[in-house]
């Protein structure tokens, strides 16, 4: 027979992020912490990514049994959820004195798209809803405060905010899954562009494809040396029709921007 949880207004992933779970154990006071277990796994996961991560070689990270670890943390999975917060740990960027939402945004997508750089594995762990624990919903606060500035009402800038944070973490996983294929066949992120333009343009006839067919003339895909651009300096064209079309609809609502804070 299962055993029964126990009823609680609280998910137990709010409460694993927000240390409410009972934790407390007789005995000794332990010479390990679970920030330190955080810190070791965060550490992998930045040299050997997701794959990388399991509480055998966390423990070997800290020079600990792999049982002295569940003490602190009970699982895999709980440790992924608490990893992913642990690297969203740097301020996001603080509210603009002169109200200009686009520039808050675009600091807040630079600031987002830094940590991926910083930590690349967060891309790929599972998302299972919106940001449970205080450092992610530090930066969700960030972002909504700048949607909110534009005229959009809450729930909308929550629409918003899903679309943006989707754009900027696919296009950086595709980012990121381009550079490992460019590493593994001994190439440049360049170089491997312009093999898969060159590939395509054997087998794309313009009767059947007239539209790729006119990208791959145009040159899209096949950038000189030193020229190609990457996919996340590509998104910024997608990022500001996201931001136009919000100042669209909010001028069509009879809406308006927040003022600039009094000084």
């Amino acid at each position: 027979m299962s055993e029964r949880r126990p009823q609680s207004d609280m998910t137990r992933e709010v409460e694993l992020l927000w240390e409410l779970r009972g934790t407390a154990r007789r005995g000794p006071k332990p010479k390990l912490s679970r920030e330190a277990v955080i810190r070791a796994a965060v550490t992998v996961a930045d040299a050997e990514g997701l794959e990388g991560v399991s509480m055998q070689r966390v423990a070997g990270e800290l020079g600990f049994t792999t049982m002295s670890l569940y003490r602190h943390v009970d699982s895999k999975e709980d440790l992924l959820v608490l990893m992913v917060d642990a690297a969203m740990a740097q301020d996001p960027p603080e509210p603009r004195a002169d109200a200009d939402w686009r520039a808050g945004i675009g600091e807040w997508v630079a600031g987002v798209h830094g940590i991926y750089r910083r930590h690349p594995w967060v891309v790929f762990a599972a998302v299972f809803g919106p940001p449970l624990g205080p450092n992610g919903l530090r930066w969700m606060e960030a972002a909504l405060r700048e949607l909110v500035r534009s005229g959009l009402n809450t729930g909308e800038a929550v629409q918003v905010l899903m679309t943006i944070s989707s754009v900027v973490r696919d296009t950086c996983r595709i980012e990121f899954d381009m550079r490992r294929a460019a590493e593994a066949a001994g190439a440049t992120l360049a170089e491997h562009e312009r093999a898969h333009a060159l590939s395509l343009s054997r087998v794309v006839a313009p009767e059947r494809f007239p539209t790729i067919a006119a990208m791959l003339d145009d040159g899209v895909m096949a950038a000189g040396p030193g020229e190609a651009t990457t996919p996340t300096e590509d998104m910024s064209f997608s990022l500001e029709r996201i931001l136009d079309g919000v100042e669209l609809y909010v001028e069509r609502q009879g809406r308006a921007p927040a003022p600039p804070a009094p000084r």
